[in-house]
């Protein structure tokens, strides 16, 4: 054998699926090798009967509507797909490519399923582009519009009296109706209320329905999952829930409905936590939230669920720590709105991670004559998650620095400060603090702080350009040919980043084009969604990026239920060697995603003039 033939053999033995072939395999595969050389815009004419290889150079790939499908580098296969074999192919550089017959190759490696696995699924889901064809209905499937009745939702008027109500109710088999005035949710009316507000009152049923609807009731978005679902019905309370999608009732899901498909897990944690009455029995409860993450992974819980689920026990611990402060100092002299920042409020969380809060408080807050009822307050809040492996935040992004514990006015001025002077300094806040839930107190004080800043960072596009140009900071492992940039983390050498430079670009991404559009969602996925749906991102672009932010988070958090099986501490820096050949190429199909993404907001934002 000579040099040149030795050398292609090590080119294939480090070139996946064939990192685990044999030396014989692949020197009898070498044999057989066409080397083919084209040169810059080339097209090239596949043949059926053969597999491609890129040894250097790169390939592009436009489907039949001209529109860019992708680029192949260095050890990136094409070929082996039916549908994709009628793209076009071009050399986007001078190419040099190895030709392998197919049926040689296949008979090599019959007995080695990772080889057919990795070509039978690329050829059917070469990408994540391809994948969402497949998986289009995904979303729906866990949705809580699919998990509700068919043909539930009905609606009435409001001058519908109690009688009518009760006939539709008994004749549809429902246990609720929607009570509607020109297609917007006034009401619900429940099975209960018959009971409560009828019959133990002797209400007359000719009155109208009015009388015992509860008023404004919670809802929930169509695409919202069912634990969140599961979890809104826990917290509130309530067995109904109005399902909305563009402002108009589609669906009402019950919580016979999630019984019948989800798992209680979360939900008796959540209620451990409300019960709780020291920072010592909060604590045992949080040591078992690494044990919910492993559980719902290995039950193939969605990548959304799981990290709602996580977020929704850290919110409850919170919420918690505040009523036990209530109850040691009294109740708080003015009106006080505790928020979250950062993953937590995105609903976003996988383990845990350091706090960041802070505390908007009425303008009729006095520093002398109320700061040290809040000073203990927020201690107490503050200490009580520490303890809880909520850590300290580094930067004392928390309720506890003066700075962050502020009246909404002051909190109005710094905002329009940030708006109007993005100095780095003032980009790292707006990257942590236009990502806010509150989830104590008095919303309303939230409430009535977000709308005028959302309409100023709609108008300012040099806040708009600067905040693009932050969230280039970060961007995917990938170099130019498709290998991985890799990080060294402890004992690992090759490990791949999969928070800063996996989660983070496409939760940035999603943040401008928000902020930008004036879309009040914070979760990444939400906020994506909804910028599809103002027509603000394509249809496919905005799923595809949702697909490829479930794949590398799901990466990730297998590697922490991995870790935490273990017994080993948790990180996000995840071994290559972990990842199968498989999802490794996946990875690069999504990182492929985020860079194009990435590029397309540099140019929208032009990010080049800063």
């Amino acid at each position: 054998m000579d040099i040149e033939e030795l050398e292609v053999i090590d080119f294939l033995k480090s070139t996946l699926p064939l990192d685990s072939a044999t030396s014989l395999q692949l020197a009898s595969l070498v044999k057989e090798i066409q080397i083919g050389y084209r040169k810059r815009k080339h097209i090239l004419t596949l043949k059926p009967d053969f597999l491609y290889l890129v040894r250097k150079g790169a390939v592009l790939i436009e489907d039949e509507n001209e529109q860019l499908f992708s680029i192949l580098g260095e050890r990136q296969w094409f070929g082996y797909s039916a549908q994709l074999v009628l793209y076009s192919h071009s050399c986007q550089e001078d190419t040099l490519f190895y030709k392998i017959p197919k049926k040689l190759f296949f008979e090599l490696f019959s007995e080695q399923s990772n080889v057919h696995h990795f070509f039978i699924d690329a050829g059917l889901e070469s990408s994540i582009k391809v994948q969402n064809i497949a998986k289009q209905n995904s979303l729906l499937d866990n949705s809580v519009l699919s998990m509700s009745r068919a043909n539930d939702a009905y609606t009435i008027d409001s001058s519908t009296s109690i009688r009518d109500v009760a006939q539709l109710m008994s004749s549809k088999n429902v246990t609720s109706v929607v009570v509607t005035d020109d297609n917007v949710l006034k009401g619900i009316v429940t099975d209960r209320a018959f009971c409560t507000k009828v019959a133990a009152t002797g209400l007359d049923i000719t009155s109208p329905v009015s009388d015992i609807m509860t008023t404004n009731p919670i809802s929930i978005a169509h695409y919202k999952s069912g634990v969140e679902a599961m979890l809104l019905m826990a917290n509130s309370h309530i067995r109904h829930l109005p399902i909305v999608k563009n402002n108009q009732v589609v669906g009402v899901i019950t919580a016979a409905d999630l019984l019948r498909k989800q798992s209680h897990n979360v939900v008796f944690l959540i209620n451990e936590v409300l019960v709780s009455e020291t920072v010592e029995d909060l604590k045992k409860i949080s040591e078992q939230v690494p044990l919910l993450l492993q559980h719902s992974f290995e039950s193939n819980m969605d990548e959304h669920d799981i990290t709602y689920s996580i977020s929704s026990v850290g919110r409850s611990i919170n919420q918690q720590l505040l009523k036990q402060a209530e109850a040691l100092l009294g109740p708080a002299p003015v009106a006080y709105a505790w928020v979250v920042a950062g993953s937590l409020a995105r609903s976003e969380q996988i383990a845990h991670t350091d706090q960041d809060n802070l505390l908007i408080l009425a303008d009729e807050y006095d520093e002398k004559l109320h700061g040290e009822y809040f000073s203990k307050l927020t201690n107490y809040v503050s200490d009580g998650l520490n303890e809880c492996g909520y850590v300290y935040c580094p930067g004392e992004v928390m309720a506890t620095n003066p700075k962050w514990r502020q009246r909404i006015s002051v909190w109005r001025s710094y905002f329009n400060s940030w708006i109007s002077s993005p100095d780095p300094k003032a980009l790292m806040y707006a990257s942590i603090f236009f990502d806010l839930k509150c989830i104590y107190g008095s919303s309303e004080l939230l409430d009535n702080l977000l709308p005028s800043v959302l309409r100023k960072t709609k108008k300012n596009t040099i806040f708009q350009t600067h905040m693009a140009h932050n969230a280039e900071h970060y961007t995917p492992p990938l170099g130019f040919f498709r290998n991985f940039i890799v990080d060294r983390h402890g004992a690992d050498k090759k490990t791949l980043d999969l928070k800063r430079k996996g989660v983070v670009p496409i939760v940035d991404f999603a943040r401008v084009y928000a902020l930008s559009q004036g879309v009040r969602a914070i979760n990444t996925q939400d906020r994506l969604r909804e910028l599809m749906d103002v027509s603000a991102l394509s249809s496919s672009g905005a799923n595809d990026l949702i697909e490829a932010y479930k794949f590398i988070n799901l990466v990730r958090i297998e590697h922490q239920s991995r870790q935490i099986k273990n017994g080993q501490s948790i990180d996000n820096f995840v071994p290559t060697k972990e990842i199968s050949s498989l999802d490794q190429k996946h990875l690069k199909d999504a990182f492929d995603i985020v860079s194009n993404m990435q590029s397309a907001m540099s140019s929208q934002y032009q990010t080049s003039i800063l």
